[in-house]
């Protein structure tokens, strides 16, 4: 596919000036955080005190009572140029008192390794420019959206512990009796989102953006534990990171509608996806599709549009037919079940024994990390000149240690994520580069298919697994089928 995606500005490499200026600030009050050194830019004292002065002149013509500013105590983690850039940003009292409180979980580097951690294979500047964009370039709030997701990140969600290094091979691990019985059922059930055939990713749109199928119908509340369905709603956000090659930076999520009934329906898990999107991953949605929706769905519809931000609302799309289906997706590239030309269906492929290998190797992974360090200050300091107004030379050599940041994540990778059966089948190819059609899977995949001896887990929980429809969802299901709900957006 030779589309590419063209967005307005607001993008790397479609910056408007005002836009970079945003960009540049962003990073100021981010080094700013870690580096006390870092003075505020120019002119920045007075323009806190002129905001401050001014802020003050309008509350003696408002009945509003203004908040409080933060006491000495209630700043003293946050360094004093940082303050002044935030004050001379126009930061409220409020938002200052939240930079405050998420310094005291990130105190000096501890922020800046969360930040380096963060990244894998992104280019810092766009992963920046998410969070501006969902801020709508209101830099302080940039600042407390992105760093709120990286303490979500490491110190409440600990993804790159909890998720990405125990992944698929560790639940079928625990699945196959090994550990407590807590385990098995955790290793059960993160299983089951796998061989169930509910979820997979396979093929891009016309944009070469990943896709995500989910077949709705196949999925059954109470058949798998919150945490567990959470867990695998992370791993699988976290893996389409790696299909999304550079200009691409989103997704599409097509959810199959076709045959859901009043059983399948089940919110907390809905919530989380998009909590997640909202709050931890902003503008990583490029399009929300639900495919062939029955008219019982309206109700529930307009209970999630309840929690969704406008900006991701504008994303959905309600589409009957391939036909309509083709305005994202090639026909060709459409699945048959969906209508379209492409035969294919989706097979698991179960962990191999020893693919994972690497993440017992923690002398190896250490050396690639201290390379990754070193790097960090590179960039850091780099990107301090840029904001000084650098020479073209200095603005090469910037790209180029981002590049080198990019392949030491590659380096790094099998090191510290397990492996995946995008991994498995050849579509994640290992350097950055992204197969979204392989013609033929690794051999290695398919000789641990047989290895996957818990493909047919909770069957007693689970009735659906088969991918199946029972009669009485064939009914309903040709009952509905010219029906759909209107489009929440165009």
């Amino acid at each position: 596919m030779t589309s590419t995606l063209d967005p307005k500005s607001g993008y790397l490499g479609k910056l408007t000036a005002p836009e970079e200026e945003k960009l540049r600030e962003f990073w100021r009050i981010l080094i700013q955080s870690w580096d006390a050194t870092l003075p505020a830019p120019k002119g920045a004292a007075e323009k806190a005190k002129s905001n401050s002065k001014a802020k003050g002149h309008r509350r003696l013509f408002s009945l509003a009572r203004s908040p409080a500013q933060p006491s000495e105590e209630e700043t003293s983690a946050i360094p004093i140029n940082l303050l002044t850039s935030l004050k001379a940003l126009d930061a409220g009292p409020a938002e200052i008192k939240t930079v405050q409180s998420l310094l005291l979980k990130f105190p000096g580097r501890r922020l800046r390794f969360a930040f380096l951690a963060s990244l894998k294979q992104d280019h810092p500047d766009a992963l920046l420019l998410r969070f501006l964009r969902a801020e709508k370039w209101n830099v302080p709030k940039a600042w407390i959206k992105f760093v709120a997701a990286l303490n979500w990140r490491i110190n409440e969600y600990q993804v790159d512990k909890e998720v990405l290094l125990k992944g698929e091979g560790y639940a079928a691990e625990k699945s196959q009796s090994s550990g407590t019985p807590t385990e098995k059922e955790y290793g059960d059930d993160f299983t089951l989102q796998l061989t169930s055939g509910k979820h997979f990713f396979h093929g891009c749109d016309r944009w070469n953006r990943p896709i995500c199928i989910v077949r709705v119908r196949l999925h059954e509340p109470g058949a798998q534990s919150q945490k567990a369905l959470n867990d695998y709603v992370v791993h699988c956000i976290e893996t389409v990171r790696l299909l999304q090659v550079a200009p691409v930076d989103s997704l599409v999520i097509v959810f199959d509608m076709t045959s859901f009934t009043v059983s399948n329906w089940e919110f907390p898990p809905i919530k989380f996806i998009i909590d997640c999107f909202q709050k931890n991953y902003p503008e990583s949605l490029g399009a929300m599709i639900y495919y062939n929706a029955p008219w019982i769905f309206a109700g529930m519809w307009k209970i999630i549009q309840g929690i969704l931000d406008p900006v991701v609302a504008a994303k959905v799309h309600f589409m009957t037919g391939a036909t309509a289906l083709e305005e994202i997706i090639p026909r060709e590239r459409i699945l048959k079940e969906l209508g379209g030309e492409e035969d294919w269906d989706y097979e698991y492929t179960g962990p191999s024994p020893d693919e994972n290998e690497k993440l017992k190797d923690t002398a190896a992974r250490d050396v690639i990390l201290a390379e990754r360090e070193k790097l960090g200050d590179e960039l850091f300091s780099l990107t301090v000149e840029w904001m000084a107004g650098s020479e073209p030379n200095s603005l090469h050599t910037r790209n180029e240690v981002i590049e080198d940041l990019r392949r030491n994540y590659w380096d790094l990778d099998p090191y510290v994520r397990a492996r995946t059966i995008l991994d498995r089948t050849g579509v994640i190819k290992g350097d950055g580069g992204v197969d979204f059609y392989p013609a033929t899977r690794p051999e290695s995949s398919k000789s641990s298919k047989s290895s996957a001896s818990f493909q047919s887990v909770k069957s007693s929980k689970s009735s659906k697994i088969s991918g199946e429809v029972n009669e009485k969802q064939m009914m309903e299901a040709d009952a509905i089928s010219e029906t759909h709900v209107p489009p929440v957006a165009a």
